[in-house]
C-alpha cells in the first residue's frame, strides 16, 4: 500500500509540471500574469518557451518513470540517478520560471523535490526498502 501511495505522489508531481506546458503552448492560462519569461536569464519568447518546455517535459517523464520504479514495474537500478536528476530538473524549472505556477503548487513542488533528494542522498532510501 505504501508503494502505491508513494508512486501516486511521484506520478502526480510529474503530471503537475504539465501546468507549465499548458501555458507554454497556449492551451491554458494557469497564471495569466506570467508572460513566458525567466527572471534569471532575462529571456522571453521562443527561447524561454523552449527551455521551459524541455525542463518540464523532462520532469514529467522523470517522475512518471520514478512512479513506475516505486510500484515495481521498472528496474530499481534506475532509482538514484533518475530521482536526483528529475528533482534537480524540476527545481531548475521552478527556479527559472516561478511565476508560471500558483504559489501553492510552487511550494508543494519544491517540498516534494527537496524531500526526494533528502530521502535518496541523506537517508539512502530506495523503493527496495519497502515491503512488497
Amino acid at each position: 500500500m505504501l508503494r502505491i501511495a508513494i508512486g501516486l505522489v511521484l506520478f502526480a508531481h510529474g503530471i503537475g509540471h504539465s501546468l507549465g506546458l499548458l501555458q507554454v503552448f497556449g492551451v491554458a492560462a494557469i497564471q495569466p500574469a506570467w508572460r513566458g519569461d525567466s527572471w534569471l536569464f532575462g529571456i522571453d519568447g521562443a527561447g524561454a518557451a523552449i527551455l521551459a518546455a524541455v525542463l518540464w517535459t523532462a520532469a514529467i517523464v522523470g517522475f512518471v518513470v520514478l512512479a513506475g520504479i516505486v510500484v515495481g514495474w521498472l528496474p530499481d537500478g534506475w532509482w538514484v540517478p533518475l530521482a536526483i536528476g528529475s528533482a534537480l530538473v524540476s527545481l531548475a524549472g521552478l527556479a527559472l520560471f516561478p511565476a508560471a505556477f500558483p504559489t501553492t503548487s510552487l511550494v508543494g513542488a519544491v517540498i516534494v523535490n527537496v524531500a526526494l533528494v533528502a530521502a535518496v542522498l541523506w537517508l539512502r532510501w530506495s523503493p527496495a526498502d519497502l515491503a512488497t
